[in-house]
């Protein structure tokens, strides 16, 4: 059975990859990025391309080509055109500011939740008033790098899950969450 060979990840213009000692680094017009590629596959560039290629017949080699492929296309599309997660501050009284070193989280709590942000991750705050839902802080976190911007954001909404009872709480923009009817209105009815 022959080895098999993924889709090929086409190299943008403006963009320098080079594959050292099992190291590949991604340079582009927003920054700079490097993985460390598996021993089970192996990694050739070919003039404006990029194949990932099993090294060995097996689940676990053909498990590690897709990831690296994908991660490598990940790294790509982080240096050309970067990664954004939106999340949404939705509750009375609830709010976010940056602080002096981080993001506070006004979210029912005695004290502020501070969060930390990594120096590669930007964070932008926009407060929009509305009549029915009262206001919403939308908070927009940018960066190059996929897995860091994801991990933030998951630890931003971490800090207080939304309700489906009551609507409040830190979501994802594009988060639909379905709200519950209480106890005491299913009774009623």
């Amino acid at each position: 059975m022959a080895k098999k060979r993924f889709r090929p990840i086409t190299i943008p213009k403006g963009v320098n990859v080079t594959l050292k000692d099992r190291q590949i680094k991604v340079q582009g017009p927003l920054g700079t990025l490097d993985l460390q590629i598996s021993a089970k596959v192996n990694v050739t560039i070919e003039k404006d391309t990029i194949l990932v290629t099993n090294r060995e017949n097996s689940i676990q080699s053909a498990a590690h080509q897709g990831t690296t492929r994908s991660l490598i296309h990940n790294l790509i599309t982080g240096v050309v055109k970067g990664y954004e997660k939106v999340l949404v501050i939705q509750g009375t009284g609830y709010r976010a500011q940056l602080g002096g070193n981080g993001l506070q989280l006004f979210v029912g709590f005695a004290k502020p939740k501070t969060i930390t942000l990594p120096k590669e991750v930007q964070c932008e705050l926009k407060v929009v008033k509305s009549a029915d839902k009262g206001d919403l802080t939308y908070i927009t976190l940018k960066g190059i790098n996929k897995q860091l911007v994801g991990d933030v954001a998951a630890t931003i909404k971490k800090t207080r899950v939304p309700d489906p009872y009551k609507h409040k709480g830190i979501r994802y923009a594009d988060e639909v969450i379905r709200k519950k009817v209480g106890k005491r209105a299913v009774v009623q009815a």
